[in-house]
C-alpha cells in the first residue's frame, strides 16, 4: 500500500473526510438508545457495513487533496 506523501495534508483528501464521517456515525451509535427511535439497529448495522465497504473503495480511488 502506498502511503500518503504528505500526511499532514491528509485531512484534505475526501476519502479521509469520509472515514472521519463514518467514525462520527459510529460515535453516535454509543447513543443508540436515543437514536433507536429514529433508526432501528438492523438498519444502522446495514448503513455501517455499507459505509465500511465504501471507505475501502474510496481509499483505492485516485484523488488529490482539495485546495483550502
Amino acid at each position: 500500500m502506498k502511503l500518503i506523501d504528505n500526511w499532514r495534508e491528509s485531512g484534505k483528501l475526501w476519502s479521509i473526510q469520509w472515514a472521519l464521517a463514518v467514525v462520527a456515525m459510529n460515535l453516535l451509535a454509543s447513543l443508540l438508545p436515543l437514536i433507536e427511535v429514529h433508526v432501528s439497529v438492523p438498519v444502522y448495522a446495514g448503513l455501517n457495513a455499507t459505509a465500511g465497504a465504501l471507505t475501502i473503495i474510496f481509499r483505492v480511488l485516485s484523488q488529490t487533496p482539495k485546495p483550502v
